[in-house]
Order: C-alpha cells, then structure tokens, then sequence
C-alpha cells in the first residue's frame, strides 16, 4: 500500500473550531496533530509527555515557568513533562503538535522539574535558518527530541541510496521545494505542505530535483547516517 500523504495547507484553511485535534499522522507510538490555535488555552502542565509546538502558519505565543516565547512560521518549540504552560494566538494560527499517544515505558521522576533544569528561556528553534545553515545535501540535523522522538532538518538535492528502517516509521514533511519518494509501489510527489508517514521495513528512497527543505520526525534510535541510508 502507498503511503498516503496529507495536505496540510488545505486541511489548515478548512479548521473552524479552535484547538480541536486533528489526526495527521502517527509515527511508532507518536501522534502527530494539526489545530487551529484561536484564543487563550489556561495555564497547565503534564506530568508525564513532553509536547511539541511547531507553527504551520501564522504566530503563536506559549507562556510557561521558563519565559514568554513568540513562534512563526516554521518555527517550534519543545514544553517539557512538568512545566506549566498556556499558548494561544491573537491571529488566525495553525500548529502542529506532536505528542505521544499511551504512557510507554514510563520511569520515575519524569514529572518533576527542579531549579537546576532551568534554562534562561524556552529554547525555540527555526527550521528555515537551520536548513540555511545545512553544509551537505541529506545529511539530517537534529534539532530537539520530544520524549523517545528526534525532530530532525534537512536540505534534500539529488538521491538517498534505496533503504529502509526495519524498527521505526518515518515522518516526511516537506516545508520548501518538492520530494520525490520512491518505493516498491512506485515514486510518490510530496510538494511543500505536504506530509506522510513512512511505515517501517518500507524500502524506500528521497530524490529532489531541486533545493528543498524537509523536516522529519523518527526515533531517536535511528541515526542521522542511518535514517539517510548510510
């Protein structure tokens, strides 16, 4: 079966009611979101999940115990297990969010963050800075780790080698350019705002006729080298 892909800008434009989850994608035991982001969520925290906002499009504001931190187009942050926090837009905003679905492997203290964890802010990241600043093609930087789950940036131009992850899925969104994934079933366009999940022990590959910038969600398990076909 081809992997179906999602396209995230017409599902973006047709959300009405704010901060309802929209089922995107799941990646292993990880669920992978789409919302409108409308109003004001009050002030929480999870005692077990880390969360991961990143913003398709427009801004969004998360007040947490580490700081204020405003996030565009592209950019994200990671809400650790522990820290209270509220989000909320004054602008039509959509974000994907990235949680894990269940409680896996679950060890104690995870729910606990002292004044040592105390970082001057809330690290925010931009994936289009860091895709700038890319040295090679395909060579997967990772960014922030989200419980078990690497989010990871990459430049694509020209092709992997054919491979396949045996244990994980793999998350496929592409921001900038277009992708072509080839596969047993045949070569499948993924254009900017689109993703799909790739399901594990897929053989599979990445070709990019032109510069693109990709973002992809995989278990921390895999290594950048590995993920890429090396």
């Amino acid at each position: 079966m081809i992997p179906q892909k999602i396209d995230l800008d017409a599902l973006a434009q047709a959300l009405t009611a704010p901060f309802v989850m929209h089922p995107v994608g799941q990646v292993d035991h990880f669920g992978v979101y789409l919302y409108l982001a409308s109003g004001v969520l009050q002030r929480h925290r999870h005692a077990t999940q880390d969360e991961l906002f990143y913003v398709h499009d427009g801004a969004l504001s998360l007040e947490t115990d580490w700081g204020q931190a405003l996030l565009h187009r592209h950019e994200f942050a990671v809400v650790p297990r522990g820290l209270n926090h509220a989000s909320g837009s004054l602008v039509r905003t959509t974000v994907l969010f990235f949680q894990l679905r269940g409680d896996p492997e679950r060890k104690n203290g995870h729910g606990r963050l002292s004044a040592a964890d105390r970082p001057d802010g809330l690290p925010t990241w931009s994936v289009l800075e860091q895709a700038a600043a890319a040295q090679a093609p395909y060579r997967a930087l990772p960014l922030a780790t989200v419980d078990e789950m690497s989010l990871r940036v990459l430049r694509a131009e020209g092709a992997t080698p054919w491979h396949r992850h045996d244990l994980h899925d793999e998350m496929v969104y592409v921001v900038e350019g277009q992708l072509a994934i080839g596969s047993e079933m045949g070569p499948l366009l993924v254009r900017a705002g689109e993703l799909l999940v790739l399901p594990r022990r897929r053989i599979h590959r990445l070709v990019a006729t032109t510069p693109s910038v990709v973002v992809t969600l995989v278990h921390g398990e895999v290594s950048p080298e590995e993920q890429m076909g090396g």
